[in-house]
């Protein structure tokens, strides 16, 4: 009788046993799960590290803006190798990161009776120098205009790609990340500041 069962089994289907069997075992469910989710354990792991990476970049590019307006407004008057020198150790800020697409532009701001701006003078790090009598690269606030009264304004640009950066295009639209910092000092030496 009891090999009729089983003949009977086997004459119901192949594998119709092991199928129940199969859904029944839990061995291996830690496993699947695991295969399943690891993809988005990597890309979220990707984006926390893009993520991570792109606010030190954003915080040293600001800083970079602040510190060389801050140290150009110190001086009354400044030379060109000193403004160079100067520009060159606030790239070193950005440190670890590659700086080769990092720009730099300072400029001393003068403006009309009607509160109009134009750039008197300019220096920059692996950028144009703004021509005199140009408007400056970004609006500055009405609030901190004074006539009669200069200002330095700093702009900092940066491009950079991350190694997750291709893996996260798709998600992102970017194949590449820029930053922008800027800022602006009043002299701390007078209302002006010249260049030798």
């Amino acid at each position: 009788m009891a090999q009729a069962s089983g003949q009977k089994d086997e004459q119901q289907g192949p594998g119709r046993k092991g199928v129940w069997s199969l859904l029944a075992d839990r061995g291996g469910q830690s496993a699947i799960e695991f295969t399943l989710l690891l993809p988005l354990m990597a890309l979220m792991f990707a984006g926390t590290v893009d993520l991570g990476e792109g606010l030190m970049v954003q915080r040293k590019i600001n800083q970079i803006a602040e510190v060389a307006s801050d140290i150009v407004a110190q001086e009354a008057r400044w030379n060109a190798s000193d403004l160079r020198t100067l520009l060159e150790g606030t790239a070193a800020i950005l440190t670890p990161f590659d700086s080769t697409e990092l720009d730099i532009q300072v400029a001393i701001v003068d403006f009309d009776a009607a509160g109009n701006a134009s750039v008197n003078w300019s220096r920059a790090y692996q950028a144009d120098q703004l021509a005199s009598g140009t408007p400056p690269p970004f609006d500055i606030p009405d609030d901190v205009v004074e006539s009669g009264v200069q200002l330095v304004i700093a702009k900092v640009d940066y491009t950079m790609t991350t190694p997750f950066t291709s893996l996260l295009s798709s998600i992102t639209g970017n194949t590449e990340y820029s930053f922008v910092g800027k800022a602006i000092s009043r002299p701390r030496v007078g209302d002006k500041i010249s260049l030798k």
